[in-house]
């Protein structure tokens, strides 16, 4: 089953390079079909099979002969991974649909983020409402949505107003309105409780990553990253470890 479930997540690595691709661009999802961003040239199906036919083409397009994208299959061998490491430590459960939605998204705002600065609507909206929706266990469906929902809300206004507090003190934009939309989306997942830890973790790990720039490139004052990979990041690590930080937070 772990196997299979890898596939499956290689077929949508697959997918969420078209999101990736195509979104910030506005271009349609569905048509036209794939086709090599360089040459423009339809991909024929054999040459589209997840992972295995970047190996075969040897990393370049069939036609014009430009290299592929590393981009591509390394989306959807982290796809894979992460959909059988989701059924290999919750096997069939709701725990493994959740982290399954978790890793395809933060995969392809991770991916956005980084090379655009942008996190689109669409994507943020699709989360949040997958996030309301989804059943919550030990309460009933409709308090559990209107739970999703006030979460949500709560986290969006304290990032807002955190993230003008930053601007207004260090005159310059600490965060986007894309941010703000993700943790709304992302506390719709993690619930009320999430919301200190979203914060708290993202902004951790995006201070190191943001160290470590600065000292490898040597820069002076602040440096601007991709928050957007260290929020989804944030959630999985607060799911995962969601007994251990509440206990310790009570302590």
């Amino acid at each position: 089953m772990i196997l299979i479930f890898f596939i499956f997540g290689l077929i949508f690595g697959s997918f969420a390079n078209v999101l990736i691709y195509r979104i910030p661009l506005e271009k349609s999802i569905i048509k036209p079909g794939s086709f090599c961003p360089l040459c423009g040239r339809a991909i024929y199906w054999y040459d589209n099979i997840p992972f295995l036919s970047f190996i075969l083409l040897k990393g370049r397009c069939r036609f014009c002969g430009e290299k592929i994208s590393i981009l591509y299959p390394l989306v959807e061998l982290l796809m894979g991974i992460s959909f059988a490491l989701s059924f290999y430590f919750f096997n069939f459960s709701l725990k493994t649909l959740i982290f399954i939605i978790l890793s395809f998204y933060t995969i392809v705002i991770s991916a956005i983020d980084l090379k655009h600065r942008i996190i689109p609507d669409e994507i943020n909206f699709t989360l949040f409402l997958l996030g309301v929706f989804i059943p919550k266990g030990g309460i009933s469906y409709f308090k559990g949505v209107l739970f999703s929902v006030f979460s949500g809300i709560c986290a969006g206004v304290v990032l807002f107003v955190l993230a003008v507090i930053f601007s207004r003190v260090f005159k310059t934009e600490a965060l986007g309105m894309g941010d703000v939309k993700l943790i709304t989306a992302l506390a719709a997942f993690g619930g009320f409780s999430s919301i200190f830890w979203l914060i708290f973790i993202s902004s951790l790990l995006g201070s190191i990553v943001g160290i470590f720039i600065k000292i490898i490139k040597r820069q002076k004052g602040y440096t601007t990253i991709a928050f957007g990979p260290y929020l989804c990041l944030a959630l999985i690590i607060f799911l995962i470890l969601k007994n251990k930080l509440t206990l310790f937070f009570i302590l």
